[in-house]
């Protein structure tokens, strides 16, 4: 498994072999999971910096947690189309 994935992974621990599979064949994927690592390096990176603007640190969260239901959906969809096939 590429280290990159050890986030989403931990994030979604009963798909780590759905997740490797899409994160291999699926580019579209690819890159909502480097958004997702990308944002929340962000959000810890804000929660270090308390000066920062606090809607600022909201935003982030909630998109943290867009792209988290994003990638879990991305998953069940393929598991579907895996399991109709």
């Amino acid at each position: 498994m590429n280290k990159k994935m050890i986030p989403i992974v931990q994030l979604f621990p009963d798909f780590e072999e759905k997740i490797d599979f899409l994160f291999q064949t699926d580019e579209n994927f690819r890159d909502l999971c480097s958004d997702y690592i990308l944002c929340v390096a962000i959000v810890q990176k804000m929660k270090k910096e308390s000066h920062l603007d606090i809607q600022s640190r909201r935003e982030y969260k909630e998109l943290q947690e867009s792209l988290e239901e994003e990638i879990l959906q991305n998953i069940m969809s393929d598991k579907k189309n895996l399991e109709n096939n």
